[in-house]
C-alpha cells in the first residue's frame, strides 16, 4: 500500500489500490472490449489506464471527449460489444454529453468511465464539480458510483446494464473511497447489490417478464400476412443480426423491401426485393401507397425522421424489446415493463409486437399471397428508381 506525500496539512492517509479501476477494466476486458478511448485527467483516470493496459485493452487518446464517445460506440456498432470512454469528471463528462446521447439514440452500448470529486471531499471540493448523476441521467441509462469492496459487482452490473434491451450508454463515476458503491442514478434497474448482481433482474438483464419477447404474441401479424396481397418489409437495426434469415425468407417472392439508414445492405441493392430507403419521408411513398400491409423487422422509431404517417395500409412493428412510449423514456432509453401489444407513438395506428425476430421472419417466409392484385416482378427495385416512379401491379 503506497502512502500520499505530505502536504501543507500533514501527511495523507495511505491509498487504497485502485480497485474500481481493475473492476471495471475486468468487467469490460470480460465482455470483449479491446479498446479504451478517451481524455483523461488524473487520479483515478490514470488508474484505470494503467489497468487498461495491464489487461491488454488498447488505449487511444483522442482530441476531444465527444470524439471518443463517438468513437467508443462506434465501435460497439461493429464488434457488437461494449465500447469505452473514459474523461475527466466535471467538464470533461460534460463535453462527453453529445457522443453519450449518439449512443442513446443510435441503442449502442457504452461504458463511459467519469472521474469524480471523491466522497470524503465532496463538502470542501468545488472545482470541477457537477452533479454528474443529474447531467448524466439525461442521456444514459444508468449513473452508478464504481469502488470500494463492491466495485467488483457493481462494474459488472454497469456492462450488462449497457448490453441490456434495448442496449445504451450507462457512466461509471469511480470512487474507491465511497462510503457505498452502487446506482447514483438507475431509474430503471435494480440495486446492485450482493444478490442482485449476481442474478438477473429488472432492467439489468433485459426487459421484465412483462416485456421479454415471446413467439405466441405473433399472432396479429400472421393474421395481417394471411390477408395481404401486397405487403412491403421495413428492415432496422434489430434486423441485421438476422441478415442470412431476412434474405432466404424474400428471395425470389417479390416481397418489396425498406431499410432504415442503419440496416441498409439486409437485402443487397442488387436484389429485386431491394426498394431503397425508409426514413419517414417521401422516397417511400411510390411503395408504401400502394401496398395492403407494411411490416416493420426491428424497427426503432429513433430511426424516423419527424413526419406523418399516413399510409392507408395496416402496419405491424415487430421488435425484441418493447416500444417507445411517449412520456415513459429517459434518455431515449425505452422502459422495461411496457405492453407486449399496443398503438406506435411515431407509426400513427400501427400495432406493435414485442416478440422474436427470428419466429417473425418464418412468418414471412411462408407468407402465401391472398387472391387479388399483387406486385408486380422486381417491383422494389421499379421503386428505387425514382420517386416518381409508379409501381406496377398486376
Amino acid at each position: 500500500m503506497s502512502v500520499r506525500p505530505a502536504t501543507l496539512s500533514g501527511p495523507r492517509t495511505p491509498a487504497r489500490g485502485p480497485a474500481g479501476a481493475t473492476a471495471i477494466v475486468a468487467a469490460l476486458a470480460g465482455a470483449g472490449t479491446r479498446v479504451l478511448f478517451g481524455v483523461p485527467g488524473g487520479g483515478p483516470n490514470l488508474d484505470v489506464v494503467g489497468a487498461a493496459g495491464a489487461a491488454g485493452l488498447r488505449f487511444v487518446l483522442t482530441h476531444t471527449e465527444t470524439a471518443a464517445a463517438i468513437m467508443a460506440a462506434t465501435s460497439a456498432d461493429l464488434t457488437g460489444t461494449p465500447g469505452a470512454v473514459l474523461v475527466t469528471r466535471g467538464p470533461g463528462l460534460a463535453s462527453a454529453v453529445n457522443g453519450i446521447a449518439h449512443a442513446a439514440l443510435d441503442r449502442l452500448p457504452l461504458v463511459v468511465i467519469a472521474d469524480t470529486v471523491r466522497a470524503a471531499e465532496a463538502g470542501r471540493v468545488s472545482h470541477q464539480r457537477l452533479d454528474q448523476a443529474a447531467l448524466g441521467g439525461q442521456v444514459a441509462k444508468a449513473v452508478l458510483m464504481i469502488g470500494g469492496d463492491r466495485a467488483g459487482q457493481t462494474a459488472a452490473h454497469a456492462v450488462r446494464r449497457a448490453l441490456a434491451a434495448p442496449p445504451g450508454p450507462v457512466i461509471a463515476l469511480m470512487d474507491d473511497e465511497a462510503p457505498a458503491a452502487g446506482p447514483a442514478k438507475d431509474p430503471d434497474g435494480e440495486h446492485p447489490d450482493a444478490e442482485g448482481l449476481d442474478g438477473e433482474g429488472p432492467g439489468t438483464e433485459g426487459p421484465d417478464a412483462e416485456g421479454r419477447a415471446q413467439a405466441s404474441d405473433l399472432g396479429p401479424l400472421a393474421t395481417a400476412l394471411g390477408q395481404a396481397r401486397r405487403p412491403v418489409l421495413l428492415l432496422g437495426t434489430q434486423a441485421v443480426a438476422h441478415t442470412a434469415a431476412i434474405r432466404a425468407a424474400v428471395a425470389g417472392r417479390g416481397i418489396p423491401a425498406l431499410h432504415t439508414y442503419r440496416a441498409r445492405g439486409i437485402v443487397p441493392d442488387t436484389a429485386a426485393e431491394a426498394g431503397g430507403l425508409v426514413t419517414g419521408g417521401t422516397m417511400e411513398w411510390p411503395l408504401l401507397a400502394q401496398a395492403d400491409l407494411i411490416v416493420g423487422l426491428g424497427v426503432d422509431e429513433a430511426e424516423m425522421i419527424p413526419a406523418a404517417w399516413d399510409y392507408p395500409a395496416p402496419t405491424v412493428l415487430v421488435s425484441e424489446w418493447p416500444a417507445q412510449r411517449p412520456g415513459m423514456e429517459r434518455g431515449g432509453m425505452a422502459r422495461p415493463g411496457m405492453a407486449r401489444t399496443g398503438t406506435a407513438s411515431y407509426f400513427t395506428g400501427a400495432t406493435t409486437l414485442t416478440a422474436p425476430l427470428p419466429a417473425a421472419i418464418d412468418l414471412v417466409a411462408a407468407w402465401i399471397p391472398a387472391t387479388g392484385p399483387r406486385w408486380a416482378p422486381g417491383a422494389g427495385r421499379a421503386a428505387r428508381a425514382g420517386p416518381d416512379l409508379m409501381v406496377c401491379i398486376c
